[in-house]
């Protein structure tokens, strides 16, 4: 399976929002649905790697893109000043389950790392969210930290666990 990474812009908002806006791709995620106007708002921003909500940190966000140029997910890093990063990913609904995101990260780790001097690289994922539980360890992501209670799922609550890559 070969895939390659796109530096998301303003105008992928509009060609990959019927996936983004599926209800099952907010089954794990504590916000409501983006609509369209908010997601080109926040490409805008990717593009040029700033975040619309943290002046301090470097937003590297790409789409996943198959050989026969068929969108399958995104992925985005988030790079503090202090050289503390998160990564964070959502495979498209209808690919799901298919090997795909444990591609899409690595090559997303590894333009990060050509760029940036990080020692590690975190991934906060909710603990009922098994499949990115399990992405991230195939890519090497061991569990740090469990922080009990932390967020609010489904009526209830619910740990966040906190993986650590070091490199």
């Amino acid at each position: 399976m070969i895939l390659r990474l796109e530096k998301v812009t303003e105008q992928h908002a509009q060609i990959i929002y019927p996936y983004i806006s599926d209800p099952q791709m907010y089954k794990y995620i504590e916000e409501p649905i983006p609509t369209l106007r908010e997601v080109q708002h926040n490409f805008r921003f990717a593009a040029l790697e700033k975040s619309p909500d943290n002046e301090t940190m470097t937003w590297l966000k790409w789409v996943a893109v198959t050989t026969h140029n068929q969108y399958v997910g995104m992925v985005e890093i988030g790079i503090f000043d202090d050289l503390y990063a998160e990564i964070g990913l959502m495979t498209f609904a209808p690919f799901q389950k298919q090997g795909y995101a444990p591609l899409y990260c690595s090559l997303a780790i590894a333009q990060t790392q050509k760029r940036f001097p990080l020692s590690s690289l975190h991934a906060l994922i909710n603990e009922y969210n098994l499949a990115s539980c399990k992405v991230v360890e195939k890519l090497g992501f061991k569990l740090k930290k469990v922080n009990k209670n932390a967020e609010f799922f489904q009526g209830q609550l619910a740990d966040e666990l906190i993986y650590c890559l070091n490199f």
